[in-house]
């Protein structure tokens, strides 16, 4: 990656909620690029477009000095963020690799204690289910943040019911959800998936939805749709509570369709914005989606132009969403 000069801006219209001022140090995202130097990166937890004098790349993160004149903002960069999780990893004794920091980051976003054993537990269980790192990392996150032990019986039936449509392959269950003969089989296979009548661990995934996290409690809810003409549409829907403000601060859908693509739609109520992750857009779709921004601008709801790769997003917090590295603690 090619060294960043000290004299590189980025050029933003000033946003009072931002709450930027002269003088602050942020770290900035850089998410993908929008139309030559014009770029869409993240601040502050807001995905902002910005004009860039050299060369950027999708993923990088920049630490920056705040300017502001004549009510424009102007980011100085001074050079590459450090990689906080890599020195992490590297402290804890742990061999550095992407299944290993999918783990830690998971970790961090559910302010769980960096502990070896724990980490090493979580690999092995990921590795042996064959799931994707990045998104079952953060369900097993939030599965140890609600308290419940890795050991319990039924766990693997509730990590898959709670990353429903997250895998393209789920086994013989998921092939058959995908190929259902009718909506009513349908609707009862998934019911039965989740209550699990007479099989001693029924209610898990209502058991996880009951069970409150210290900040945020997630709810989870499986949904499979049958739709004539395209055929099913399967996956979740996420809810989560902020438990201190007692209301409920983000809505994420994660749907796939047996036909092929998958998508994630994440909406903050409290914008209201929409923000959309999935896989290349053809015409049709683009189609689609514009019927569904014009739809949602009539409620009010604002959605980002920038159609992001699903491959970013772990299921539950926004990539652009800065860490929290002082409430873990790393050594108990």
């Amino acid at each position: 990656m090619k060294p960043i000069p000290a004299s590189l801006k980025l050029n933003l219209n000033a946003r009072s909620e931002l709450s930027l001022r002269s003088g602050d140090s942020v770290l900035v995202t850089v998410i993908k690029r929008l139309t030559g130097n014009k770029w869409a990166v993240g601040i502050r937890g807001r995905v902002l477009p910005a004009f860039s004098e050299v060369e950027l790349t999708p993923g990088q993160r920049l630490r920056a000095l705040v300017g502001i004149r004549h009510g424009r903002i102007t980011l100085k960069i001074s050079g590459q963020a450090t990689d906080a999780i890599q020195d992490l990893i590297v402290r804890q004794g742990l061999q550095p690799s992407q299944l290993v920091e999918s783990i830690v980051t998971a970790f961090l976003r559910s302010a769980l204690a960096i502990v070896p054993d724990r980490l090493d537990q979580v690999r092995q269980l990921l590795e042996r289910l064959r799931l994707d790192p990045k998104k079952f990392a953060r369900i097993v996150a939030i599965i140890l943040e609600k308290g419940i032990d890795l050991r319990s019986r039924g766990l693997e039936q509730l990590l898959l019911l709670l990353g429903y449509g997250e895998q393209e392959s789920e086994g013989e269950q998921g092939r058959r959800r995908r190929r259902p003969p009718d909506p009513e089989q349908l609707a009862e296979q998934l019911r039965s998936d989740i209550e699990r009548p007479g099989s001693g661990q029924g209610s898990s995934l209502q058991v996880f939805n009951h069970l409150q996290g210290p900040e945020h409690t997630w709810v989870v809810i499986p949904i499979n749709y049958s739709f004539e003409g395209s055929g099913p549409v399967y996956g979740t829907l996420r809810l989560r509570y902020n438990v201190r403000q007692q209301r409920t601060d983000r809505l994420i859908l994660v749907a796939r369709s047996a036909r092929g693509g998958k998508w994630s739609f994440v909406l903050n109520p409290l914008g209201p914005e929409l923000f959309i992750f999935g896989d290349p857009v053809d015409k049709r779709r683009k189609a689609e989606l514009d019927v569904l921004r014009l739809k949602l601008q009539n409620l009010g709801v604002k959605i980002d132009d920038t159609i992001r790769e699903g491959q970013n997003f772990d299921g539950f917090d926004l990539p652009w969403e800065e860490l929290s590295y002082h409430n873990v603690d790393t050594v108990h």
